[in-house]
């Protein structure tokens, strides 16, 4: 994370800043002088982007000891946004809930299952606009169509975020296994121990999904 992005997380994190506060932020309307001219005082924290997933973790009673995988695979994907899309993002620190996602209708998907001693799924979910910019960001060039050029390309970024990550599982000692992203539009996820987070970035906000099976 960047400076001001950092210091909106912690503020987030501590519910000192609505989300309908973001847009203006992550699109540089809002300075961090602008935000520490509130003279807010924030606990020290290292790891904003971990935190934000443990709170939103926080109020689910079926996730238990997948909140660490969850928490470390976002603080991967959170420096890869900023690594190979130069775009810094910050996390709603609240799931959202299942009859919320019921409703988000017209929603594109790429997923991707990790698998052996540690099985999860991780997956972006996003509107037409969003995820056309992520994979034109993620390809260096504008994509314009919901084709498969634009599929590929987000695939591609979850499949070098997944990669990432099990290199660090495996650095821990566990054997882990990537099966081929997958991708589908009009999503609706229903997965086991699923927490569902949002995004915020300057080109729009987006749905990171965890399961332990399927959702796509």
């Amino acid at each position: 994370m960047s400076t001001i992005e950092e210091y909106t997380q912690r503020l987030l994190n501590a519910g000192e800043l609505k989300e309908s506060e973001l847009p203006d932020i992550m699109e540089g309307r809002v300075t961090e002088a602008d935000l520490r001219s509130r003279g807010i005082k924030l606990d020290v924290d290292t790891h904003p982007a971990r935190t934000a997933v443990l709170l939103a973790a926080k109020s689910l009673s079926e996730i238990n000891q997948e909140t660490t995988y969850y928490a470390d695979f976002v603080e991967l994907f959170v420096a890869s946004l900023q690594r190979f899309m130069k775009l810094p993002s910050v996390i709603l620190p609240v799931a959202i809930p299942a009859p919320t996602l019921e409703q988000k209708h017209g929603l594109w998907g790429v997923s991707q299952r990790v698998t052996g001693d540690v099985s999860i799924v991780d997956g972006i979910l996003a509107r037409d606009r969003v995820f056309l910019a992520l994979a034109s960001r993620y390809a260096g060039f504008d994509l314009t169509e919901m084709d498969e050029d634009t599929v590929d390309a987000l695939e591609e970024f979850l499949n070098v975020v997944n990669g990432l990550f099990i290199v660090e599982l495996a650095n821990r000692k566990f054997e882990p296994d990537l099966e081929f992203p997958r991708a589908a539009e009009d999503v609706i996820p229903r997965g086991s121990h699923q927490l569902a987070l949002r995004l915020y970035t300057a080109v729009g906000h987006f749905l990171l999904i965890f399961s332990t099976d399927a959702f796509l």
